[in-house]
């Protein structure tokens, strides 16, 4: 006689199980006790009812749109906020070091030079050969950490060569460094003022101006003034580069820029967005204007 359809379907499931179990089920009493219970058809049943009225009580969490999502985004601190691979590959830091030519070694001239992407990844780190024309008189070994034997031909990068890599390297990115324009001008290339982030330049990163009196008259300075990227680092980082008695390396010194740039971020891109917008506002009515003065 054939058993009840309900009953056949708690065998099957239980052969199953059993097949399943592994060897400490088997063996364990309480295992084989706890098994059991478990299907038993009145368990069963009592089960199915009890988490049907569970899933009745449980409110489903509320999902939330894409503009909160973003809000939350925008809310978090900037070192929090993730950026896509898209973005991060939007970002590049440089640094270089300098040798002196020329009388005195006062004239600076391109040694090394060094740009990281978003994730601290080298992009390019390489000794420049100085043209023979203009001699190196000071290598400045005790800051630029260059050498005699890294600017020998074999060794060092021409000129021309490197500064075509970085023009390329920079071309549509966000540039961040600390003192930009000695490396550019040395470098003898320009970048986008919109695309540039200059830690020395960043006001909130600056020191206040000072008040000087002296016994003829009394100035006061209203520019902030720059400071080390070393003290910058310290004291916002907690981070120690540029030790003393130990040369500079142009590989830290960009990616503590970069971390620089990274912890304000957020606050630093308002700006930037606010002085791209009044800029563009400037530029328009300036040709509306032109266009008029044409019409008459």
């Amino acid at each position: 006689m054939c058993a009840p359809q309900s009953k056949v379907n708690i065998c099957n499931e239980t052969a199953i199980q059993i097949r399943n179990m592994t060897e400490e089920e088997i063996i364990n009493p309480k295992k084989q006790s706890q098994f059991r219970n478990n299907f038993s058809p009145t368990t069963k049943k009592n089960n199915a009812t009890s988490k049907k009225h569970k899933n009745k009580n449980k409110k489903s969490p509320k999902k939330k749109s894409k503009k909160q999502k973003q809000k939350q985004q925008q809310n978090k601190p900037a070192e929090q906020q993730q950026l896509t691979l898209e973005e991060q590959g939007r970002y590049v830091a440089l640094d270089c070091e300098f040798v002196g030519v020329g009388p005195g070694g006062y004239e600076s001239a391109l040694a090394r030079v060094s740009l990281v992407d978003w994730n601290n990844a080298v992009l390019l780190d390489t000794h420049v050969r100085v043209s023979e024309s203009t001699p190196v008189t000071d290598y400045r070994t005790f800051v630029s950490g260059v050498r005699e034997e890294h600017l020998q031909p074999d060794v060092a990068m021409e000129s021309e060569k490197c500064i075509a890599i970085v023009k390329k390297l920079l071309q549509g990115r966000i540039l961040v460094g600390h003192g930009l324009k000695n490396d550019l001008t040395v470098l003898g290339i320009t970048h986008p003022w919109y695309n540039t982030r200059d830690t020395a330049k960043y006001e909130p990163f600056m020191k206040k101006a000072k008040k000087v009196t002296d016994s003829i008259s009394t100035s006061t300075s209203t520019l902030p003034r720059s400071r080390k990227l070393k003290d910058l680092a310290l004291t916002k980082l907690d981070r120690v580069i540029q030790k003393e008695g130990e040369s500079h390396c142009s590989i830290e010194d960009s990616i503590a820029a970069l971390d620089l740039y990274k912890k304000a971020r957020g606050k630093w891109e308002k700006v930037m967005e606010y002085k791209v917008g009044r800029t563009q506002e400037i530029e328009c009515d300036d040709a509306m204007h032109f266009m008029l003065l044409n019409e008459e």
